[in-house]
């Protein structure tokens, strides 16, 4: 190789090499950032029923919790089945066996949830819970108390579900509505699905001042 054409090598391996290995590392964490930022803005709630008569229970346990999902935060193109606390919800039918009558959802995550909602009597609600525990933020979420459809403050949800479902809402519909909107609540200030203890900690302080 001739002087002229070394040092013309060395010129490119010395400027060019490392410029390209700058934007490609630029590039990278862009990409690292965005994918991040996108993680943080969706999380998966499953909605675990428990109790007799499971698939009808499951299926209006979701209705409850979309029509939750559906009040605030929506934009054109939803890729995601709803928005709670500004964030992209990605809901999940539990037990995946009891989903042959849900409809309405726009993807199928996978089963390790970010939360678990479990619906259903005690004590197989706490039995439930203790078995998804480990992998997910569990939230028990106690069915109803008789006489919650004539809380003045649940007409709006009767109202919506009448018009959505051409029926009355029964008790596992509005107490998924009502978890969906303590939910809501718990998770704005947070940003996303956690930490586990601070979603927790304003998951129980979300049950004041929100009907029951």
């Amino acid at each position: 190789m001739s002087g002229s054409r070394r040092l013309a090598y060395e010129f490119f391996r010395c400027t060019v090499f490392p410029a390209r290995n700058a934007i490609l590392a630029i590039a990278a964490a862009i990409w690292i950032a965005l994918s991040g930022i996108a993680a943080a803005h969706s999380f998966t709630a499953a909605i675990l029923v428990v109790g007799e008569n499971v698939e009808q229970d499951l299926a209006e346990a979701v209705r409850g919790f979309l029509l939750a999902a559906d009040e605030r935060d929506g934009h054109p193109n939803e890729t995601s089945d709803g928005h709670l606390g500004g964030v992209d919800v990605h809901v999940l039918p539990l037990p995946a066996e009891a989903t042959r009558l849900v409809q309405e959802l726009t993807g199928s995550p996978d089963e390790a949830a970010d939360v678990v909602i479990v619906l259903g009597p005690k004590p197989a609600d706490d039995d439930a819970a203790s078995k998804y525990s480990r992998a997910s933020i569990v939230l028990v979420q106690a069915l109803l108390a008789e006489g919650w459809n004539g809380d003045d403050r649940m007409e709006g949800f009767i109202t919506r579900y009448r018009l959505a479902y051409g029926k009355e809402p029964d008790p596992l519909a509005a107490s998924a509505y009502h978890a969906a909107r303590r939910l809501d609540v718990a998770i704005r200030p947070l940003d996303g699905a956690g930490p586990r203890d601070e979603l927790l900690e304003a998951w129980q302080a979300s049950e004041v001042g929100l009907p029951r």
